[in-house]
């Protein structure tokens, strides 16, 4: 769906709150936020629970907000990224690379990344997850707003823009800490 059609939806949900205009918005970005989320969790069952409430949180509140295409992207991860915090807040979970392998033996249905490139100081990130140990190691070293960084802007595909706006943080202050993380990430690979 384009950015106009997105449009076109949100704007005939919050006038006629026909649903089948929020299941479209729906489709459009379930997948993407359940791939957020299980970047992070690493659990299957919890990620399912996790992009369910996003979507009721998105479904109870999206006639309450004034939103276009662009911005309802940046609402959803927001309501993602901080369903994310409250769930390892409230929970004091951890996560642990063994647990990160076990998933990604179980889950058939997400497919492994096969490759994560390093090239002139950019690391290109495929749509899927990470089958590489010493990609997951170094990722999974780096601080926590530098491997978030990493994961929206690379295998989320998101401009600098949104991802401040989702992260509260200045635009100039992000690509310091991507730079930042990708000679982190460059230096753990060459090793």
């Amino acid at each position: 769906m384009d950015d106009k059609e997105l449009n076109s939806c949100i704007k005939k949900y919050k006038k006629n709150g026909d649903n089948f205009y929020f299941e479209k918005i729906y489709r459009h970005f379930f997948s993407k936020i359940y791939r957020y989320i299980s970047l992070r969790i690493f659990n299957k069952d919890i990620a399912e629970d996790l992009t369910s409430e996003v979507f009721i949180r998105v479904y109870r509140n999206l006639n309450k907000v004034n939103l276009n295409a662009i911005t309802i992207k940046v609402w959803i991860y927001k309501i993602a990224r901080n369903l994310i915090i409250d769930y390892f807040r409230s929970s004091q979970n951890r996560i642990n690379l063994k647990s990160f392998d076990e998933y990604l033996e179980k889950d058939k249905e997400i497919e492994s990344l096969d490759s994560a490139l390093v090239d002139q100081g950019e690391i290109i990130l495929n749509d899927m997850l990470f089958k590489n140990e010493k990609l997951i190691d170094a990722l999974n070293s780096l601080p926590e707003t530098q491997r978030e960084i990493i994961f929206l802007r690379y295998a989320e595909g998101m401009d600098f823009k949104s991802i401040s706006l989702i992260l509260n943080k200045r635009e100039i202050a992000l690509r310091a800490l991507k730079f930042r993380a990708l000679e982190n990430l460059k230096s753990k690979l060459i090793d």
